[in-house]
């Protein structure tokens, strides 16, 4: 892939948080990762849900891109037999991405589900996200967000749902 030339550096990153009951949260993080890898900045996609049969087009389009995409599971983490674990592999691989010394875009999706289950504390991880390299943005996802990442974030986009009839095989084979 041949990169643009890069755009003027930021003067500080920022944290953006796409929550909400609608559909496509995960889709804009990931709209905004390619764009950023395309820049030639460092980025990196974390989820803490979806697993390698989950999520293999994105993370093949996003590899290409140049966008490091650990992957933590073959499925679904709630469907393994330690969804725990694979939540703190995944925050090991995130924790690594915000202290990196080079700043870029981290994308952590769907850790509210992390948070709702239990399997990371809410204010932990908004003072991690708090405290990442000051040029480093970040984009949390998921649905049901708490209050300690509405407050961290800078930008709050809510996705809303307006009308959904099972999607009728469109993107699920």
């Amino acid at each position: 892939m041949q990169h643009r030339s890069r755009p003027p550096a930021p003067k500080s990153g920022i944290v953006m948080l796409f929550t909400g009951e609608g559909w496509g949260k995960s889709s804009a993080a990931l709209g905004y990762a390619v764009r950023a890898a395309g820049h030639g900045w460092p980025t990196t996609v974390v989820q803490f849900v979806k697993g390698a049969a989950w999520n293999a087009a994105e993370a093949a389009v996003g590899t290409a891109a140049g966008i490091r995409w650990p992957v933590f599971a073959p499925g679904l983490t709630w469907a393994s037999e330690d969804p725990r674990a694979l939540c703190d592999r995944a925050w090991a691989a995130a924790l690594e991405a915000l202290d990196s010394d080079h700043p870029g875009l981290v994308v952590l999706d769907e850790i509210t589900h992390a948070v709702e289950h239990g399997w990371l504390d809410a204010e932990t991880v908004a003072e991690r996200i708090r405290s990442r390299h000051p040029l480093t943005s970040a984009i949390l996802t998921g649905r049901d967000a708490p209050a300690p990442l509405y407050a961290t974030a800078d930008t709050v986009t809510g996705f809303t749902l307006v009308k959904h009839e099972q999607k009728k095989g469109i993107l699920n084979p």
